[in-house]
């Protein structure tokens, strides 16, 4: 078993590679820190949106007729701060990620 939770205390502030992506298009830039988040690696033909430390925080990818997303963070105040989840992009980006995936964006 390997532990995959990676513990940043001191926060580290994402950083998005795509921000003209429907899933996050509109999602007001910077992001705030988050202060830890699970260490995953994205399949072949995934989009990586956004990265923390160098490794995929946000990850879309379409399969067949459907799509998924990875958040490899909270979505809630654990990981993520109370500054993240009153950033003015929260809900956005969460808005935004459901619509790509039901296939309305």
């Amino acid at each position: 078993i390997v532990d995959d939770r990676v513990e940043r205390p001191e926060g580290v502030a994402p950083e998005v590679l795509q921000n003209d992506h429907p899933a996050i298009a509109g999602v007001p830039m910077p992001w705030p820190s988050v202060l830890g988040y699970n260490r995953v690696v994205a399949k072949a033909g995934t989009e990586t949106l956004a990265t923390v430390s160098g490794d995929p925080l946000l990850s879309v990818r379409k399969v067949e007729k459907g799509r998924t997303a990875t958040f490899a963070s909270d979505c809630a105040p654990h990981w993520l701060p109370p500054e993240f989840v009153s950033w003015a992009g929260y809900r956005p980006l969460w808005s935004g990620i459901v619509r790509w995936v039901s296939g309305v964006s």
